[in-house]
This record gives C-alpha cells, sequence and structure tokens, in this order.
C-alpha cells in the first residue's frame, strides 16, 4: 500500500524511477553544500545501486539469488555476503515471528504468480500440495561455504517481504554516505526518511485509504523527523473454493492462503526492513494477534481491518495523545 508526502514544495530535488515491481521516489530540499545538479547526480547513482540490488535478488526470472531455487532438491549453492546475510536475517525474523514471515512462502508465491498470469485462481489441491513445502527451518544455510540448500525440489524462496525494505535501507545509507541531508526515500511505500538537527519541520507522510481506489485518498498523516514506516495491503479478491477467502499476493505460510480479516497494516521502526518485515507479519495475524504483536516489540502501528475499523498500538496510542 502507497505512502505519500503530504505538502510537498516546488523547491524540492526529486528523481522517481521503476524497480523492483514498483516506483522509488527521492526527495531532499536544497543543500547548502551541493547543486541541485550534484543532488541528481547522486540520486542516478542511488537509482543504480535499487537496480543492482534488484538483479541480484529478484526470484521473476535468472539471478544470482534464483539459482538457490533453481538447485532446490539436487545440491547446496554458494552465494556471496550480500545473498547470505539477507537470508540469514530473514531466518532470524522467521524464528521471532514464529514463522508467520517465512521466505519459503514462495514454494505457494510462484504458483500463484503464475496461475495469476493465466488469468486463473489456484486449486485447493495445488495451493494445499505446495504449502507443504513452506517450513524456513528446512533451509539450511552452511555458514562456513556460504551455500545455501532447499531439500524439496518443489520448495522456493522469495524475498517479497524483505527484498524493497533492503534497498531502502541500502540507499539511505548510500545518500547519508554521499553527504545529503534532510532526504526521503520511497521504495514503493517502504519509507524511511533523514532530518537534519535544523530542519524546519518533520517529514509529513499521507497514509493511502485501503477503501478507496483513488490512490490519491489519505486516512491520515504521519510526522517523522528519522525513522522508517512501511505500509502493507492488497486489494481483496476471492477464490472459486472458499468465496470469503481472500486470495492476494500476501500468502500466509501457516496455510499457504491469503487472510482476510486485516486489509492493510501501517509500522513505525528504525530501518526499513524492520517495518517492512513486520507490516507483511501483521497480515497474516487476526487482529488481536496483530496488536500482541506490536505491543510485545514495541512498534508504533495501527491496522485495519475488514469492516474498516482502525486499531492501535499502545505505542502508536501514546504518541497520538502527545
Amino acid at each position: 500500500m502507497s505512502l505519500k508526502i503530504e505538502g510537498e514544495s516546488t523547491i524540492r530535488c526529486e528523481h522517481k524511477f521503476r524497480a523492483m515491481g514498483g516506483e522509488f521516489q527521492l526527495l531532499c530540499f536544497p543543500q547548502t553544500h551541493l547543486s541541485k545538479h550534484d543532488v541528481i547526480s547522486i540520486f542516478k547513482k542511488a537509482e543504480e545501486e535499487v537496480h543492482r540490488i534488484q538483479a541480484k535478488l529478484t526470484d521473476f526470472c535468472d539471478s544470482p539469488f534464483n539459482r538457490v531455487n533453481d538447485f532446490a532438491g539436487i545440491k547446496p549453492v554458494k552465494v556471496d555476503n550480500e545473498i547470505f546475510n539477507l537470508v540469514k536475517r530473514s531466518l532470524q525474523i522467521s524464528k521471532a515471528s514464529k514463522g508467520v514471515f517465512d521466505i519459503s512462502f514462495a514454494s505457494v508465491g510462484h504458483i500463484w504468480r503464475k496461475a495469476k498470469n493465466d488469468g486463473r485462481t489456484l486449486s485447493f489441491l495445488e495451493r494445499t500440495q505446495a504449502q507443504a513445502h513452506i517450513d524456513y527451518r528446512k533451509i539450511k544455510l552452511n555458514h562456513l561455504t556460504k551455500t545455501i540448500y532447499l531439500p524439496h525440489e518443489q520448495m522456493r524462496i522469495g524475498l517479497g517481504g524483505i527484498g524493497k525494505g533492503y534497498a531502502v535501507d541500502c540507499v539511505y545509507e548510500f545518500l547519508k554516505k554521499e553527504g545529503i541531508i534532510n532526504f526521503y526515500v520511497n521504495g514503493s511505500g517502504d519509507i524511511r526518511v533523514h532530518s537534519h538537527n535544523s530542519a524546519p519541520r518533520p517529514w509529513r507522510i499521507g497514509i493511502r485509504n485501503p477503501l478507496s481506489k483513488d490512490s490519491s485518498k489519505s486516512i491520515g498523516v504521519i510526522q517523522l523527523s528519522k525513522g522508517s514506516v512501511a505500509s502493507s495491503g492488497g486489494y481483496i479478491h476471492f477464490n472459486e473454493h472458499e468465496k470469503n477467502q481472500a486470495d492476494h499476493h500476501i500468502i500466509n505460510p501457516k496455510n499457504g492462503c491469503s487472510n482476510d480479516e486485516i486489509i492493510a497494516t501501517t509500522v513505525i521502526a528504525d530501518d526499513a526492513i524492520s517495518s517492512d518485515t513486520t507490516a507483511t507479519i501483521l497480515m497474516n495475524l487476526c487482529v488481536k494477534d496483530a496488536l500482541l504483536y506490536l505491543n510485545k516489540h514495541k512498534f508504533i502501528g495501527f491496522i485495519i481491518d475488514k469492516y474498516g475499523q482502525s486499531h492501535l498500538s499502545q505505542k502508536a496510542l501514546k504518541s497520538f495523545e502527545l
């Protein structure tokens, strides 16, 4: 689900580009030590970094990451440190969420995607057979040889729930290293901002209304000086077998299906990987468990259920009161 800047100034420096299945937007305001030409040049280098990450981590086509899937059930695949460490962090998040976040969701996800492209929904049998291969605990990492092994031929992994957050964090660190201040990085709704101590005000980020087809409609505004905010959501579709079952790209690893109790989530965290993965985790929980998860990990966050009601974490309520 996309987020946007409220009240953007016409003097800002902006760069947009398509990547990772959506639009990236880089913004900053005048830099006292850099010309606008310098800033745009740096932004274009940041774009190159995102395309580099996409080419390495995609599971939509041949890539260094996708070789792990190509050799599933055959042999371990040696990868570089970047891929190994990102998969390692993914498994740590899986363990912390007790499997609610699981990159092996792609065991169902890749056949769901193919079925969608073919204009059909997955049968119950197809989904059940593929779901049997979702289990992050079966993914074998060898720290000495830097290899990853999937023990079943039909098992797949994908970084759709963490990849954009990772790219946003990489761009954020790159822009800081290049001397940019007071900037905003938006990777299709995964946002991270930087504010100098002298910044006149926080960034004002509008949260899209998930109940409206008009992407310009907001349900509220978040003011953020530093850190990251991410939203997750899916337009509701219904499959032919379960008329009350949602069927979108966010797949619950526990049952291979999409949840329909929560339609949108928003989370504020220190970095984009944390906000991105947590927003995805919440989509796969019921309202009660989603709030428990937010409160346990002390996140500012809120969820919107299928009835349009919003539910805020304890930390979000305190921030709202302030």
